[in-house]
């Protein structure tokens, strides 16, 4: 490709210069103009006398994507018939690229699929900052690890956004290296935020204050330095002084016996001439020690105010933490009793006000579409995941998705249940829950998370109603048949009891509305790795981040495994994109249904089309009822051309007619696409 292309451009030199030769122009002007477009190429230009010459020194300075002095010349002596031929190569070379674009899109490094985002926000102005100084940022963050650190991409804007990659493995010695050099990287880096993966290791807005006592005790630690250097320098001068006051009791000696030897004129010189210099050396190093003493004086003055403020510090967050958690009582009170009085006049309360997380295009009879950050009225719950209500910017009503919309009240409401049950069974929620920082800095933490990870207030939502809906614990139950066995909002004690009766007989586990607690139990087991499955499903069951962790190692490790079921509401664009790396080389699995999940959105398209480029098992895709976007299924049609292992691809209705006019090799295709309405 990079040949052809480049061959197209000799070509075009090749037929330019005799177009140039019978122009107008002469080889002075010619010269003159790119003397000026070009100063440093006015020693070549002097020694060129032919047009070719010229034109050979000329295109130096171009690429075969930039030919603008080219256009240039021809453009300033008016040579209309090169016009035709610059246009022709110019729509070549955007061929090129559109191919090339394709090609990348569907060849991403290896490194990029299998990875965690690292994400650092510098307070820099761009324009005084290089690449080089990045560099030595990664450097001094990550040490020796920043060699396996690949920079993607770098936005500038009124501060600078860089967007790396590192291999998936070394998450925790980065996060390890990371905290150890934080200190260094926000007072020499300017540092704003830093995040690993889902984890943000530090974020200026909601750790100023601890920023503040680690600064202070880093100066207290400074000022301990300084003084104790003063006071060796100090010891140091009071001994010259010592030494001094011995050398004028010699001078004097010597003096007495010159005075005894020498005539008295001699000795007199020679005295006034040793006692000023003995006067001069013992003055400055008097008035050396004094100013000694004062600097010694002023840092330690300066360390007794730094104690100080550090305790002023502590206090005041002290008083903040516990200010903060009474306004958010009294808050939470004056909401609760305004929905009492208001509730018979049927107006908003702001329990019933949500907004909106991302866009929603309402792709299903009956439901709202919104944007984000739009307000919705909710009126009615009929069930978890479907909601009825109102956008209070359209005015329209119908049914929206419950996984697509919060309210900061809700969130408190589920932040307060999380530090109140007995057991957490997510690692990133029992971070938070032990965290010894205040309340206001836990509740930072926990908003972050569940924005980090679209499908967490989801699954808190099902952990708060199993744990304080009675009639949940009826419906808990686990159903035994011969190969199969049915899990039915069961507790996480009844999961560690499945797992201990599993043998190799069982092929096939249902999961229906577990909590997060129990979810772990079940896949973080490692006896399922070893057990003859054939097939898993999964219902109602939100799979968070970790969830998903857990269940990328047992489709990994189990080698029996043919047909994968996760629907209704269980999984977000996260964790396609794990689940299709995890898929990626596997060779046994021949089934994926992922039907009726509204969090899987275009996000999800170049994954899937990277899962059915690489994988030649899979013969069954199920993806009705997500919201993925006609654009996403005309890029998980590319591969299928190629791809004969798949025989059923089930899609909306919705995309069909859109799909079949775009994509040119549907024919190709058709017999093994269904589409549902």
């Amino acid at each position: 490709m990079f040949d052809e292309i480049r061959g197209s451009f000799i070509i075009l030199i090749d037929e330019l210069v005799p177009l140039i030769s019978q122009s107008k122009a002469s080889i002075d002007e010619m010269k003159s103009l790119l003397q000026r477009f070009y100063p440093e190429l006015s020693a070549e230009l002097s020694d060129a006398d032919s047009f070719e010459a010229i034109i050979n020194i000329a295109i130096k300075k171009c690429r075969v994507n930039n030919i603008s002095v080219i256009k240039t010349i021809v453009k300033r002596f008016k040579i209309s018939r090169a016009k035709r031929l610059i246009s022709e190569y110019e729509k070549e070379v955007k061929t090129v690229c559109r191919s090339l674009k394709d090609f990348l899109s569907q060849n991403q490094p290896e490194c990029f699929n299998n990875s965690e985002t690292i994400q650092l926000t510098l307070g820099w102005e761009p324009e005084e900052h290089s690449l080089n100084d990045i560099r030595n940022l990664l450097e001094e963050a990550f040490k020796e690890l920043n060699r396996r650190i690949t920079i993607q991409t770098i936005h500038r804007g009124n501060s600078i956004i860089i967007i790396c990659y590192a291999p998936h493995h070394l998450l925790a010695a980065l996060l390890l290296e990371a905290q150890d050099n934080l200190t260094v990287l926000i007072k020499e880096f300017s540092l704003i935020r830093l995040t690993i993966g889902h984890y943000t290791v530090y974020n200026k807005r909601n750790r100023y204050k601890v920023m503040n006592n680690e600064c202070l005790a880093e100066e207290i630690k400074l000022a301990d330095g300084e003084e104790q250097e003063l006071r060796t320098s100090l010891d140091y001068k009071e001994v010259s002084i010592s030494e001094q006051d011995k050398q004028v009791n010699t001078f004097r000696k010597r003096h007495e016996y010159t005075e005894r030897t020498l005539p008295e004129s001699k000795l007199k010189v020679k005295l006034l001439t040793r006692g000023k210099l003995i006067n001069k050396i013992f003055t400055s190093k008097k008035l050396e020690t004094q100013n000694f003493r004062s600097s010694l004086l002023m840092k330690a003055g300066r360390k007794e105010a730094l104690v100080e403020y550090k305790k002023e510090i502590e206090l005041l967050q002290e008083n903040i933490s516990m200010t903060s958690i009474q306004l958010l009582m009294i808050q939470k009170a004056n909401i609760d009793k305004k929905d009492q009085c208001t509730q018979s006049l049927n107006t908003p309360t702001a329990e019933s006000i949500y907004t909106a997380r991302i866009d929603y295009h309402g792709i299903w009879s009956g439901h709202l579409s919104f944007s984000e950050g739009e307000q919705l009225k909710i009126f009615e719950k009929p069930d978890r995941f479907k909601w009825k209500g109102r956008s209070l910017v359209s005015g329209d009503e119908g049914d929206i998705p419950s996984s697509f919309v919060y309210s900061m009240l809700e969130s408190l409401q589920l932040l307060e249940f999380l530090l109140s049950v007995e057991e957490v069974s997510l690692p990133i929620l029992q971070k938070i829950r032990n965290d010894s920082s205040s309340n206001d800095e836990k509740a930072s933490l926990f908003l972050e998370t569940i924005n980090d990870d679209p499908i967490m207030i989801s699954a808190l939502r099902e952990d708060k109603e199993q744990h304080e809906l009675e009639e949940v614990l009826s419906r808990r139950r686990v159903d035994w048949h011969n190969d199969r066995v049915y899990l039915h909002y069961s507790s996480p004690v009844q999961c560690r009891e499945v797992i201990s009766n599993l043998n190799i007989n069982y092929k096939r586990i249902d999961l229906y509305s577990l909590s997060t607690n129990s979810t772990v139990s079940l896949l973080s087991s490692t006896k399922l790795q070893t057990l003859n499955l054939r097939k898993l499903e999964i219902h109602y069951t939100p799979l968070t981040n970790d969830c998903i962790q857990y269940l990328c190692i047992l489709l990994t490790n189990n080698k029996t495994m043919q047909e994968l079921v996760i629907r209704s509401h269980s999984i977000s664009d996260r964790g396609v994109t794990n689940i299709c790396q995890a898929l990626k080389h596997k060779s046994t699995l021949t089934s994926l249904v992922l039907y009726h999940n509204p969090l899987i959105t275009s996000t999800s398209g170049r994954a899937l089309s990277h899962l059915l480029l690489n994988n030649s098992s899979l013969d069954q895709l199920d993806l009705r009822r997500t919201s993925l976007s006609t654009e996403s299924i005309l890029l998980i049609f590319q591969p299928l051309s190629n791809n004969r292992s798949i025989t059923k691809l089930w899609l909306d209705e919705r995309h069909k007619e859109a799909c079949i006019n775009t994509y040119p090799n549907y024919h190709l295709i058709q017999g093994r696409v269904c589409w549902v309405d």
